[in-house]
């Protein structure tokens, strides 16, 4: 009984002593390969500030500097490389990392449409101006005479040397003949005889011919 108690006591000291296997930290695996990124416009001019944003085996972003961008350190694998930058078209690119001499990367960035102009205000056209108003004007009365004549028989040809003459008819039939031509009169006519033309004034009916005469000028006197 002894004995195995002292046994028991050998193997759990010899067991304590044994030194423990320490377990290593896990190490992140680290590549050799790399990205060597261009990026321009169409014109080939660099592009500054694109965002690249990258996924894969590992994950980064980070902005382009006078168009260029370096990943690097890298595990081998398939990556999808994202490109944005305002006022461009979004752009990405699927690339196959290997170790080795950096893999160039060359992208175009190609610009957005500007936006189309706003619409042209709808302008409600101007009402028209008022017309002026006409500046009153003062008529002499005594250069007028005013007659009303009833024409039954043909009035001899006469001429009114210094005053127009205007002949509107009020009623009948008739008809003035000046200058070798006859004028038809009737009711609601209106004519005008320049000063100085003869002329003779005839009722065609047996209705009398009723006229008003009105003579304008100096010196006018019935005829």
């Amino acid at each position: 009984m002894q004995f195995m108690t002292i046994l028991a006591l050998i193997l759990a000291v010899g067991q304590a002593a044994t030194p423990r296997p320490q377990t290593q930290p896990q190490r992140r695996s680290v590549g050799n390969a790399a990205f060597a990124i261009v990026v321009t416009d169409p014109s080939g001019a660099p592009l500054g500030d694109v965002k690249v944003t990258m996924t894969g085996p590992v994950s980064r972003d980070a902005r382009t500097e006078r168009g260029r961008i370096a990943f690097e350190n890298l595990p081998s694998g398939n990556y999808v490389l994202r490109f944005e930058r305002e006022g461009f078209f979004s752009l990405e690119r699927e690339v196959v990392a290997r170790g080795g001499a950096p893999i160039d990367v060359k992208v175009i960035l190609t610009p957005e449409p500007p936006p189309p102009p706003p619409p042209a205000p709808v302008i409600a056209p101007k009402p028209p101006a008022p017309a002026p108003a006409g500046d009153p004007v003062a008529i002499d009365m005594t250069s007028f005479i005013a007659t009303l004549m009833q024409v039954k028989d043909p009035l001899v040809e006469h001429t009114h040397a210094d005053a127009d003459e205007f002949l509107y008819t009020i009623a009948g039939e008739g008809s003035v003949r000046a200058a070798g031509r006859d004028q038809p009169l009737h009711a609601g006519s209106f004519m005008m005889l320049p000063r100085g033309v003869p002329h003779i004034i005839v009722a065609v009916t047996r209705n009398p011919l009723v006229l008003l005469s009105i003579k304008a000028g100096e010196h006018c006197s019935a005829p």
